[in-house]
């Protein structure tokens, strides 16, 4: 007689993969606008200067320490062809504020004096928004 095999259910029990919390999103968009940022005011305060590579220690701490679990997903977020779409993007729009703000500023004297900070703040909420959106979007698929 033959011996019988261990025969597994059709239906396998798929763990829900989890996002990337909001807070690693939001890092990620201060990034993008520390430089603009510390641009803005380095010249007042000096240490503001600094910002960006306390922002990027921030960012390879949280990599390796706290995020080490989910660097799989983390590189499969920004492998995706949305995240390199998001990045062109936000290449574009930066050419597209600093052009728009030099015109505008020229007759606006005071913007002048805040356009770095502007564009810091529009490029970190693009920034922000995209790469959650492009993670809700991904985790909608993998999780159906």
């Amino acid at each position: 007689m033959p011996a019988t095999e261990l025969q597994l259910p059709l239906e396998s029990t798929q763990q829900q993969v989890k996002g990337l919390p909001v807070g690693y999103f939001v890092l990620a968009g201060l990034l993008v606008a520390s430089f603009d940022i510390s641009q803005q005011f380095s010249s007042q305060y000096p240490l503001v200067g600094l910002l960006p590579l306390v922002i990027v220690a921030a960012h390879l701490t949280l990599w390796f320490t706290l995020l080490s679990r989910r660097r799989q997903y983390i590189r499969a977020v920004w492998r995706s062809p949305r995240a390199r779409m998001l990045v062109i993007l936000l290449v574009g729009v930066r050419v597209l504020l600093q052009l728009g703000l030099t015109r505008l500023t020229d007759s606006a004297a005071p913007l002048h004096s805040y356009a770095h900070l502007i564009m810091g703040l529009v490029l970190m909420v693009l920034t922000t928004t995209g790469a959650w959106f492009d993670q809700w979007l991904i985790l909608r698929t993998v999780n159906k």
